[in-house]
């Protein structure tokens, strides 16, 4: 027994785009390929696959799967799914997971009615070709968005496929009582990657939007897993409880406009890391919750990187740079956040670190459309957000943010550029050599940290709390990581 905060709003794979959807569509459709608790690649309705062509083609080799109406698997099946998510029709928001699928754009703009680089070779066989070689392919058909659907389930279901899928993944739809609870039960069919254990016939997930709420359930023995809220941390490490911990693939940051003054002097960039006590706030507003962000990629993804050199807190060297740039008296500025009490705590002791080194801060609270909008055109001086990984690769913390081709809604919202960077990344994601995209990261990821387009906060560190009775569970380090399939009921 689990609880959602949110309600998932569909379960179709094409639309799952938050976090309960994305999970619950996660278990009940198989991909490709999948991830497993550690985040990495398994072998799901495709039992094995080949690279080839210098990683332009990947050919893979299903399984004999099945969905849970009982019908195989085919390649046809896996096909028509990413045509669907990439149809002009269907204006899925995840089709750019495929966009660099030979010809996907040309068919998602409408002007093909073939995806030239998907053929279905025979029924267990597919191939994919790329537009250019993409050393995260894998992670990225493992989302949730590629997740297979059944071609006839979808063309009898129509638009209410969202409320009774049908999928190949381990678990199936048993019953959705709106605003109250899901029901899944196993899928006798499943093949992919893993065997759920006996002893769990299935998992409920209840609607519980109040913390406090989902603690009680959870005291009363109502649910077996608990993400314990930071303001009861201390209580539940204090107790005998079973606490698990696993850093998230997130970091919460503040984004500065690099391109108005004096945000764009790296010497004030510089003095503002340099001016908060990022550990203290970690210590005494998130109870400990979280990672002091010395660098831009989280330690779980690392793979052989050296972690940066961090921004000490140093005041008196903060103000000696802002000295030097002209600002010894200071100046004013707005940070600007999203509807949220605690990160208005936070940015309160923000305030009165940069008003150490007589820099005057206003917060400005706004709704979230309203907020992403003014950060999207570079409306505010600065921005507090947070930035969670789509897939387990560093590629998807460094590209996003810090590519200019992605200025603005994209995701480099504080208008960094840098050329050499652009080229470190543009390399690193055409080069399959683990070892060598390493080390065009870590240059990336060096550069744009020593020029500190942002205020490195943290990475959050997530807390849960295990019922007893529950053996094998694990937080995954990707949210669509844990099938539940080494996990037993005693």
């Amino acid at each position: 027994m689990l609880a959602f905060q949110t309600e998932p709003t569909t379960l179709d794979p094409a639309f799952a785009v938050d976090y309960s959807s994305g999970l619950v569509a996660s278990l009940i459709h198989s991909n490709l390929v999948c991830f497993d608790v550690d985040g990495r690649i398994r072998a799901d309705a495709a039992g094995s696959w080949d690279v080839l062509n210098s990683g332009r083609e990947y050919v893979f080799h299903l399984k004999h799967g099945r969905f849970s109406s009982g019908s195989r698997v085919k390649a046809e099946d896996v096909a028509f799914s990413f045509e669907r998510l990439l149809s002009p029709d269907v204006h899925s928001p995840r089709w750019w997971i495929l966009k660099d699928v030979t010809g996907a754009e040309d068919f998602h703009s409408g002007q093909k009615s073939t995806v030239d680089g998907i053929e279905v070779i025979d029924d267990s066989t597919l191939s994919i070709t790329l537009e250019r070689p993409v050393a995260y392919f894998l992670d990225l058909i493992a989302m949730p968005s590629c997740g297979i659907v059944s071609k006839d389930a979808v063309e009898k279901e129509g638009s209410a496929y969202g409320r009774r899928p049908i999928g190949s993944g381990p678990w199936a739809l048993y019953s959705w009582k709106e605003g109250d609870l899901l029901r899944l039960v196993r899928n006798p069919y499943y093949g992919g990657y893993g065997v759920a254990k006996q002893s769990v016939g299935g998992i409920t997930f209840r609607i519980l939007p109040e913390s406090m709420t989902r603690v009680a359930e959870f005291e009363v023995g109502n649910l077996d897993v608990l993400e314990v809220p930071r303001a009861e941390l201390n209580r539940w490490k204090s107790s005998r409880a079973k606490v698990l911990s696993r850093e998230e693939l997130r970091i919460v940051y503040i984004g500065l406009n690099n391109r108005r003054p004096p945000f764009n002097d790296v010497r004030v960039r510089r003095a503002l890391n340099m001016a908060v006590d990022v550990q203290s706030i970690i210590e005494h507003v998130l109870f400990g919750a979280a990672v002091k962000a010395d660098g831009i990629v989280p330690p779980g993804l690392r793979d052989g990187m050296q972690p940066v050199d961090g921004y000490r807190y140093d005041p008196e060297e903060a103000r000696l740079l802002l000295g030097e740039a002209g600002y010894e008296d200071g100046f004013e500025m707005e940070i600007w956040q999203r509807e949220n009490p605690e990160g208005g705590r936070i940015l309160e002791s923000i305030q009165g670190y940069l008003a150490r080194v007589g820099v005057k801060v206003r917060i400005v609270t706004r709704e979230w459309g309203a907020f992403k909008e003014a950060v999207d055109k570079g409306t505010p001086d600065a921005f507090y957000l947070d930035w969670f990984a789509d897939y387990p690769d560093a590629e998807n913390f460094l590209f996003p943010l810090f590519h200019s081709a992605n200025i603005g809604g994209k995701g480099n919202r504080a208008a960094y550029r840098n050329s050499v960077v652009d080229s470190l990344l543009d390399e690193a994601s055409m080069t399959c050599n683990a070892a060598r995209r390493s080390v065009l990261y870590l240059e990336a990821e060096r550069i744009i940290y020593d020029e500190a387009p942002w205020i490195f906060l943290w990475f959050p560190v997530k807390y849960e709390v295990v019922s007893k009775r529950l053996e094998g569970y694990r937080i995954p380090l990707i949210f669509n990581g844990q099938r539940f399939l080494d996990v037993e009921i005693k």
